[in-house]
């Protein structure tokens, strides 16, 4: 699922932007995700912060819950650290199939020519959803206009209708400053 949701969000920079190009002027983004999963009969809702330096860079930083606030994700190329704050600790692994699945897309998309798995459903040229061949439908709920791109606000994503997860995404920023201690643990860690 955790694949799922990053490969939706940079997806979906892809959609929305005004042109089949503009995608390709997006170098950085910034934004704050609550997610809310159903699964097993339980409701789980947490909330995190990502930070992407496209193609190939990109970190998650946990807001909640409180058991995993502070935790930070980052992905850089075939490498993924984790860093846990409760333990402070630090592991280095490579990246499992499917966050590799995840960045391999991000660099697709930068030149996305290819074939696609998945159908998107349009009402007044605006995307209403897309439906994957796997069964698994996003629905997009809202919009914001940032930089010229409508960027979804609000998502609902159903595994054969049925929902499985909630987006809702806010403090979207497009192409801002980000340097290298923006993805530099030690940095972070410190403040």
């Amino acid at each position: 699922m955790k694949k799922f949701i990053l490969y939706f969000f940079i997806f979906s920079l892809s959609l929305f932007a005004k042109d089949k190009n503009e995608f390709n002027k997006i170098n950085t983004f910034k934004a704050v995700i609550t997610e809310t999963s159903h699964l097993n009969n339980r409701t789980k809702t947490k909330e995190y912060e990502i930070l992407a330096d496209l193609p190939d860079k990109l970190i998650k930083k946990m807001i909640s819950p409180s058991i995993n606030k502070g935790e930070i994700y980052l992905y850089n190329g075939s490498n993924k650290t984790i860093y846990y704050p409760l333990l402070e600790q630090t592991i280095d692994q490579k990246i499992n199939e499917d966050e590799n699945y995840t960045l391999k897309f991000i660099r697709d998309l930068k030149s996305y020519e290819g074939d696609v798995d998945f159908k998107v459903i349009k009402s007044n040229n605006q995307i209403q959803k897309i439906i994957y061949n796997d069964g698994i439908t996003i629905e997009f709920e809202s919009f914001s206009k940032i930089n010229e791109i409508n960027f979804p606000t609000h998502v609902r994503i159903l595994d054969r209708n049925i929902e499985i997860s909630e987006l809702i995404i806010k403090d979207i920023k497009i192409n801002i400053p980000i340097s290298k201690k923006d993805f530099s643990l030690d940095e972070i860690i410190k403040n």
